[in-house]
């Protein structure tokens, strides 16, 4: 016979583990929308500044996150009006499928209209946990802090509500999924704006390598400064590739 202070111990137990685990998303689809300051982003390259003005600004793109507890694909939202010419090409439109349990990556990088692949390991980033808090998409997110080099940082808000490690482009590593994510300076900012629980389709989290020809990120850098050496430089390869 269970007594009466042992039987409110129990209903309390569970109540406190539903209360704590309710809500809770492991599998499910996340759509991001990504906020390009193209003044910032390209004011020490004068042959891009020259094509912008005051009403090409901002460049506003969709993505979408689906998951589950061991893999992930980022994808970009085709637009119902496509851009034309130059101004499709100033910001990078990747697709990023992860699998944790293998700590391997295949990203699929857009460059002038062609495509690249490259398999490699996932990028264990050192983040900094701050106390500081906000609310993205109806979830309450913590703020984290990368130090992607001595002049550029990484900030991040994540949810532990959202479970699996993951984010946006290739970003991951922290207790709780990326909702929120911007450079320090703001050039570039995406924020969650629909979080839902859903079994990811086949279909979206699949991808074939056939007939490609497939890279690790050293072959690749390689391979891009000995055809495009006269314009881009090392360090633009760098900050390209830690996004991936």
């Amino acid at each position: 016979m269970v007594k009466a202070g042992t039987k409110f111990i129990v209903v309390a137990l569970l109540t406190l583990v539903c209360a704590t685990s309710y809500g809770q998303i492991t599998s499910g689809r996340i759509v991001y929308e990504r906020k390009t300051n193209l003044h910032k982003l390209f004011k020490d390259n004068p042959r891009v500044k020259n094509f912008l003005n005051e009403d090409v600004k901002y460049k506003i793109e969709q993505f979408e996150l689906f998951f589950n507890d061991s893999t992930s694909a980022y994808l970009p939202i085709e637009s119902d009006e496509p851009e034309q010419g130059f101004m499709k090409y100033l910001t990078t439109h990747n697709k990023i499928y992860q699998n944790w349990e293998k700590q391997e990556k295949l990203a699929i990088m857009q460059s002038w209209g062609q495509e690249m692949y490259i398999k490699d390991s996932i990028h264990d980033r050192k983040w900094k946990v701050t106390e500081s808090k906000r609310k993205i998409a109806g979830y309450l997110c913590r703020k984290a802090i990368w130090e992607q080099n001595d002049s550029t940082r990484i900030y991040a808000w994540f949810s532990v509500d959202v479970v699996p490690s993951v984010g946006p482009e290739g970003f991951a590593g922290l207790p709780g999924t990326i909702l929120g994510l911007a450079t320090e300076k703001g050039e570039i900012i995406y924020f969650a704006k629909e979080v839902k629980a859903m079994t990811p389709p086949e279909k979206k989290m699949a991808y074939s390598t056939k007939g490609k020809d497939v890279y690790n990120e050293k072959e690749l850098k390689a391979l891009l400064l000995e055809k495009m050496g006269k314009w881009v430089k090392e360090e633009d390869l760098d900050g390209m590739f830690s996004w991936l």
